[in-house]
């Protein structure tokens, strides 16, 4: 790696690198400057001053890297101080640095690594009394040997105290961390579940988007092509019979664009209708929209007042059971419709004589599960299949308040 790489690499290392470089520029100002002026002049104990002075300068300029790399930090000052009680015959400057080394090893180190510089401190409390009082004093004075216990521990206590302090803050750091890195992830749990929430309201408006289209379409089209058909049949016979055939196609065309209108209207957002949208059809709107297909519509007791919802989906339950009668069922299919309202909700019967069992689909529509979708949503239940001797049978129940829990009957 080249120099610019390395100092590249250790700025990337650590943001506070210009803190630790002041920091090691004012310990050699103010520590090891004055200390190598003034130690000749008072003539000090010490008998190797330039030894001194290159082992402090060393211990001194790691502080630069102290951040960056703790345990280089350490072993660099460790070895310096080693070669100065070795050479030295007093303390120098340089053991200044020892409580900044316990304090940034306890700060900055992850476990059990963290305590070597415990180990390297209590060797040090031991070593370097014995090396600056004991061994220039002599051995077995008992003034020696309390002075030696009572420095021992001082230095114990210079390496303990930054060493409690810097596990104490490194505890409370990783605590923020851990906290606010609960709370991120709370966070994104709220995002991936409001994500979630809008993806399914979205699913949930482009299946009914869906189910409103073919409702429309489909029955639309199965009146028109009805009609079409029975109009080209009377052409020749009933004039008057086909144009009234005519008629019908006309009226459902345009009630069909105007629902289809409405519909692709939800689909743009901001936009201005220039008309008037036709309302969304009710229960009311069933005995017109039955006579269209030519199917014998009963009622049975009085229409109620129900939510928008339960007077669109009994709508179009019916106009989808005569949509697939009129393409399914067969020519003869003499569709039959009843409608029976009651206190608690309405039951809705259509019944063909038709082709039942024996008719033929492509199998790919979606008309009974849309029917079965839309009771579903408001706690009502279907049954639909062919009867016993010929024809087909749909049969569905709707809540009048469309609140209850559902279930799909077959």
């Amino acid at each position: 790696m080249s120099v610019a790489g390395a100092v590249r690499a250790y700025r990337e290392a650590n943001d506070d690198w210009r803190v630790d470089l002041v920091l090691a520029a004012a310990f050699l100002l103010l520590g090891l400057v004055p200390y190598a002026i003034l130690d000749p002049i008072f003539d000090h104990l010490q008998t190797n001053l330039p030894v001194a002075i290159v082992t402090s300068f060393i211990a001194f300029l790691s502080i630069s890297v102290r951040r960056a790399f703790p345990m280089v930090f350490m072993w660099v000052t460790a070895a310096a101080l080693l070669v100065q009680v070795i050479f030295t015959s007093a303390p120098g400057v340089g053991v200044a640095v020892v409580p900044l080394v316990a304090y940034t090893v306890a700060r900055w180190v992850p476990g059990r690594r963290a305590r070597t510089v415990v180990v390297l401190g209590a060797f040090g409390a031991v070593v370097a009394p014995l090396r600056w009082i004991v061994a220039p004093l002599g051995f077995g004075q008992p003034v020696v040997t309390v002075a030696a216990i009572l420095a021992s521990g001082v230095c114990v206590g210079i390496v303990i105290t930054p060493y409690a302090l810097g596990r104490r803050q490194r505890d409370v750091v990783n605590a923020r961390e851990t906290l606010l890195e609960a709370e991120a992830e709370h966070f994104r749990t709220l995002l991936s579940q409001r994500e979630h929430e809008a993806r399914a309201i979205e699913a949930r408006t482009r299946n009914q988007i869906a189910r409103e289209l073919h409702d429309v379409v489909a029955h639309s089209l199965s009146v028109i092509v009805v009609q079409a058909e029975g109009g080209y049949a009377l052409a020749a016979k009933k004039p008057e019979a086909a144009a009234a055939a005519l008629g019908t196609i006309a009226v459902t065309g345009r009630e069909a664009l105007t629902e289809m209108r409405r519909i692709v209207a939800v689909l743009r957002e901001g936009e201005d209708p220039s008309e008037p949208y036709a309302p969304v059809p009710t229960l009311v709107d069933i005995p017109q929209m039955v006579d269209k297909t030519g199917a014998i519509l009963t009622v049975t007791g009085e229409v109620p007042e129900v939510p928008a919802a339960v007077g669109l989906t009994a709508y179009r339950v019916v106009q989808e059971a005569l949509t697939n009668v009129l393409k399914h069922a067969g020519a003869d299919a003499d569709p039959r419709v009843h409608v029976a309202y009651s206190t608690t909700g309405i039951h809705l019967d259509v019944v063909d004589s038709g082709l039942g069992a024996r008719a033929k689909t492509d199998g790919r529509g979606h008309g009974q599960r849309g029917m079965a979708e839309r009771l579903s949503a408001l706690g009502g239940t279907i049954a639909v299949g062919p009867e016993t001797d010929k024809g087909y049978r749909v049969h569905a129940w709707l809540p009048l308040s469309g609140t209850s829990s559902g279930r799909i009957g077959s």
